[in-house]
């Protein structure tokens, strides 16, 4: 597909949300990708640098597209398509422990969990943007109440009190069956209810919202048929919350693509970020970076931290804290060890596009080792400090010398530097908080 012929295409698209499949000659999809504007992101490919994007779009004959009324909506939709067609650019551009998965667990009560490592439970997926995926997940909770307690207690969760779980699903047995047989005249207590929301939810995100809606529809009928006004008013509610979701393209609040951070970082038509692109070698647009810092004197109260920076912004609903208990004091490479170790082994976790560690080679080689033994590959980069104890070079792997900061472009220099700066506040936050209890 010629840079004339995909300007033409990107002119007639809709700003909409929705699904664009380039194809190739014989009409099967080589890429396929979800979008909150159709135009805006399919207006990308008319400048990307990424090699095998570039192949791709080039060996492209077409590009068409799906419009939906939500980005709840497109990311299902795209996941059965690349679920049916597998397109050999979506495998290529991504690796599968990259893609996300609804597990279902084998509990008498199913629990729903997003993880990388869909072998382990009954899943539904790949989904390809875990955000928007939470989002859902968070949206449907609301009208289809589920469960996620790890642990089984006595007296019912903060979630059944805001009405996001049905409450019995997460008591110990004995209490649970005590409080069911108390109840169950109510109507309070049902299992199949339970059942129900676990079977929606998982028709809802394999693409079958409309069976689910007739199915509530013909519930509500019959409810008011009873004269069982009650009933008939909640499955009404459930219907309109349902409907809601997906007919609201408002609904997730996604950023554009142009954002200025309070940091500096700058990315305005995907420009920002291309130097760390060339000078480290990376395939992709590093989206995603997590930051790690060690925190001790002399070993003691040992404390590790992980930060996270989405678009150049930091998102503290996915930092990190750790005690560390690794004996062998001061040893900070053991210490980033065991927090890179236990970091990865959280299924639910995404994955970052780079991961930048406070300190120098012997840093930023123990987190290689870790992640190889863990069979995760992910591009590493340290920052080594001068001696007023301000980042000074980048440590890069395979390059013979370190890289002064200043060879990077402001954006891309004020990015790295805050997220080092953040890691290293985290970590130091919770070393302090640790000592103090121990001192009281």
């Amino acid at each position: 597909m010629t840079t004339a012929q995909l300007k033409k295409t990107v002119k007639k698209l809709p700003r909409r949300p929705g699904i664009y499949l380039f194809k190739d000659f014989r009409n099967n999809p080589l890429y396929i990708g979800k979008a909150l504007d159709l135009k805006n992101r399919a207006g990308h490919y008319l400048k990307i640098n990424d090699v095998r994007l570039q192949k791709m779009v080039t060996t492209a004959k077409k590009l068409r597209h799906i419009q939906t009324k939500s980005d709840i909506e497109a990311l299902i939709i795209e996941s059965q398509l690349i679920k049916k067609f597998r397109p050999r650019f979506n495998i290529m551009m991504r690796d599968d422990k990259q893609y996300f998965y609804v597990g279902f667990s084998n509990d008498y009560f199913p629990k729903l969990i997003i993880t990388h490592q869909p072998t382990i439970f009954n899943f539904v997926g790949p989904f390809t943007d875990g955000n928007t995926l939470k989002s859902t997940l968070h949206f449907l909770r609301r009208i289809f109440p589920y469960c996620t307690c790890k642990k089984p207690h006595n007296n019912f969760c903060l979630n059944y009190h805001i009405g996001k779980c049905p409450g019995f699903c997460c008591l110990k047995q004995q209490k649970w069956i005590t409080d069911f047989a108390s109840r169950l005249s109510t109507g309070s207590f049902n299992p199949t209810i339970y059942s129900k929301n676990v079977a929606a939810i998982r028709s809802i995100l394999t693409g079958k919202k409309n069976s689910v809606i007739k199915n509530l529809e013909k519930e509500m009928a019959r409810s008011a048929k009873k004269s069982d006004l009650e009933k008939a008013i909640e499955l009404r509610e459930k219907l309109k919350g349902l409907k809601r979701v997906f007919e609201n393209a408002k609904i997730i609040q996604k950023s554009s693509h142009t954002h200025i951070s309070i940091y500096g970082y700058e990315d305005k038509n995907g420009k920002a970020g291309t130097n760390l692109i060339k000078i480290l070698g990376l395939p992709k647009m590093p989206i995603r970076i997590e930051g790690y810092d060690v925190s001790n004197i002399q070993g003691a109260h040992a404390t590790g931290s992980m930060v996270t920076f989405i678009r150049g912004q930091p998102d503290k609903n996915f930092y990190r804290k750790f005690k560390i208990y690794t004996k062998q004091s001061p040893n900070d490479t053991a210490m980033l060890k065991e927090v890179l170790e236990r970091r990865f082994k959280h299924e639910g976790w995404p994955f970052p596009d780079l991961i930048l560690v406070d300190g120098g080679k012997g840093q930023v080689n123990a987190a290689r080792a870790t992640l190889a033994a863990l069979k995760i590959s992910i591009p590493i980069i340290g920052i080594s400090k001068n001696k007023h104890h301000l980042g000074h070079q980048l440590i890069i792997p395979g390059r013979k010398t370190p890289l002064p900061l200043t060879k990077l472009s402001p954006a891309d220099r004020n990015l790295l530097l805050a997220i080092d700066s953040e890691a290293h506040r985290f970590a130091i936050g919770y070393y302090r908080k640790l000592h103090r209890k121990l001192f009281k």
